[in-house]
């Protein structure tokens, strides 16, 4: 029998008692430590953190510039837009939330299928835009359903907005969603959590493209309260640094004078009464380089790119032989025809010909193994180098063409603008083509026997034809250099935000001031002394106008097509019809604007063309933008909302 007394036993006893009484007081003192570390030592840390358990930081997004034109007319502004988000983070299944959404407001595959490649790519925690630009009734109806839609946020954005439509596409462009090549190119983490946000869209074309910085503004933050839920319940003001709008963009254009070009260049014309019209125009004021009219038709309207386009629509503008998506005024080369004349004309005294010299025009000129036709058949007689381009005969040119040198008509028609690009703002100018001896050696770079050049060519080169090529933009500023004698630039932005942007500098053009009067005193007998362009004649003493027609060939009428009855361009299909030309100024004796209209596969530029130019050349006269009173930029800014809270 073990006693009870035994010391051994004891000591045992005594020994795990300690133990267990030390282990017991440390983990006391371990607990009080920490506790005292959670409430006491870290108690601003941990306050910290559950304060930011409690708020979220959200981002406010900028509104957008607006566009004005010279007068203030708005061109680009903002909109409310209705819309409705998803938060993945809330949505217990997202398929599930957005079947119950299509019930109200349906969502196509393919744009469920965006969503989730979007969900994919930014994470659950950053809202994804479910559909935009609602109807009250829809939006209303999400509103009313909320309770059953976890994840959704209903939600009154802001949606870029183009109050003239199709009229100033190619002026402004537009605006379109973000991709990840756009998240790519930003240079810091605040611009790209902006991008992030949903629905945010920045310039796609146009000015909104190449200001997309000025004009996109600058983002703010601020604290909101949310529930265990996830749900804002609070927008904390103190500390928010508010957005702040982009920057005003004060263009050059005149939006009344746009709106009338386009309707002008779509009226159909009497050689054409059941096509459609693939035009384009420019005017400017020769002065200042002012671009008051950028006008290309068929145009798209940028509000269908800003909404997200329907595919149908997508494919029809792609697919259209008018060409609604390509800016003609700039992006359109098109040989210049007989408005090149102008120019040869130019070259030709340079070279020593005199005004008075005279050629008789038979209809045809021999050269080399060939004929060259001029446009009229029978000809035009004896003619001088203002009956040349009264009439625009080609024979005349023909005859100067065997002796002139063509790197001097190259040089003349550079220093009169073409073969160039100006800083419009507007992406997508072609250089166009001035053929010269360099020109020839560089396209035939890899074909020595055809770089030569041959004074065959010249003869086509002298009437515009072959391989000279110029947009309408830049027939306008040739048109308004000889107009001025001077070197004018177009500009089509004239102020960012209160920066007002000067005139580009006009120095005077190297050439001699009597052979630009001869190419003026042509260009006069063109339009008002019974010239190819005499029923484009503007009745206003006041508004004298000189202008120049030009027929630019597509294709040659073949002995084949005549046997099949095909004589005359009427016949042929539309897309193998002449272009036509028109370039004029105003008033002939001070001239202060100039004009070039293009109608593609117009056939004629006395018929199709000039007529047009004088339509929109009589409105310029009745509004004459130079002495109207333009908007101030700095207004503008002031006007300008500042910021926005959300």
């Amino acid at each position: 029998m073990m006693n009870n007394h035994d010391p051994e036993r004891q000591e045992v006893v005594s020994r795990r008692a300690f133990l267990f009484g030390g282990g017991v007081t440390l983990g006391v003192v371990t607990i009080a430590g920490r506790l005292y570390q959670l409430q006491i030592a870290d108690h601003d840390k941990y306050l910290t953190l559950a304060q930011e358990n409690q708020f979220n930081r959200r981002v406010l997004t900028p509104l957008r510039g607006d566009i004005v034109d010279r007068f203030g007319t708005v061109l680009a502004s903002n909109r409310k837009n209705f819309r409705i988000l998803l938060l993945p983070e809330q949505s217990q299944n997202v398929n599930e939330t957005l079947d119950h959404v299509s019930a109200i407001v349906p969502v196509p595959t393919e744009r469920r299928n965006r969503i989730l490649r979007e969900i994919r790519r930014r994470g659950a925690f950053t809202p994804i835009e479910i559909e935009d630009n609602l109807d009250w009734e829809a939006f209303t109806r999400i509103n009313y359903e909320l309770p059953h839609l976890a994840g959704v946020l209903p939600d009154v954005g802001d949606t870029r907005d183009y109050p003239l439509g199709p009229a100033t596409s190619f002026v402004i462009g537009y605006v379109g969603a973000i991709t990840d090549a756009d998240l790519a190119a930003q240079e810091s983490d605040e611009d790209r959590n902006l991008l992030r946000q949903p629905g945010f869209k920045i310039g796609r074309d146009g000015l909104e493209r190449t200001y997309e910085k000025e004009l996109r503004g600058k983002a703010g933050k601020m604290n909101v309260v949310i529930n265990a839920h996830g749900r804002v319940i609070e927008e904390v003001k103190e500390g928010a640094v508010l957005s702040q709008q982009g920057k005003p963009l004060t263009l050059t254009i005149d939006a009344e004078l746009q709106t009338h070009a386009m309707e002008v260049l779509a009226t159909p014309g009497e050689r054409q009464p059941d096509e459609p019209q693939s035009a384009a125009a420019v005017v400017m004021d020769v002065v200042t380089g002012d671009v008051l009219v950028l006008a290309s038709t068929p145009a798209f309207n940028p509000n269908d790119f800003n909404v997200g386009i329907n595919p149908t629509l997508w494919r029809e503008l792609n697919e259209s032989p008018y060409k609604p998506l390509l800016n003609k005024a700039l992006t359109g080369a098109y040989p210049p025809g007989s408005t090149m004349k102008m120019l040869s004309a130019i070259a030709a005294q340079e070279t020593g010909v005199r005004p008075s010299h005279s050629v008789y025009c038979s209809g045809r000129t021999w050269y080399g193994n060939r004929y060259f036709h001029c446009w009229k058949r029978g000809g035009h007689g004896t003619v001088d180098m203002k009956g040349s381009m009264k009439h625009s005969c080609d024979s005349y040119y023909y005859d100067i063409a065997k002796d002139l040198d063509i790197d001097v008509l190259a040089d003349v028609a550079k220093r009169f603008g073409l073969g160039q690009t100006y800083e419009l703002g507007v992406p997508g100018q072609k250089q166009g083509v001035v053929p010269s001896r360099d020109w020839k050696r560089s396209y035939y770079a890899g074909d020595p026997p055809n770089q030569t050049w041959f004074q065959g060519e010249t003869l086509s080169a002298i009437i515009g034809q072959g391989a000279a090529t110029a947009t309408p933009l830049q027939l306008c500023v040739m048109a308004a250099r000889v107009a001025s004698g001077r070197a004018v630039r177009p500009r089509l932005v004239r102020a960012v935000g209160d920066l007002i942007l000067p005139a580009p500098d006009a120095p005077a053009i190297d050439v001699n001031p009597s052979h630009l009067d001869v190419v003026r005193a042509g260009m006069n007998a063109v339009t008002n002394e019974g010239g190819t362009a005499a029923r484009s004649r503007l009745q206003d003493p006041d508004w004298q106008m000189a202008g120049k027609t030009g027929t630019s060939q597509v294709y040659a009428i073949t002995a084949e097509d005549r046997a099949r009855g095909l004589t005359k361009p009427e016949d042929l299909p539309w897309a193998r019809r002449d272009h036509a030309l028109f370039v004029s100024f105003m008033p002939f004796e001070n001239p202060r604007y100039a004009c070039s209209v293009l109608v593609e596969h117009g056939i004629g530029g006395s018929r199709a063309a000039g007529p047009k130019a004088r339509e929109i050349m009589r409105k310029v006269a009745e509004r004459n933008p130079a002495v109207r009173q333009t908007v101030d930029p700095r207004e503008l800014v002031r006007a300008t909302v500042p910021n926005r809270e959300a």
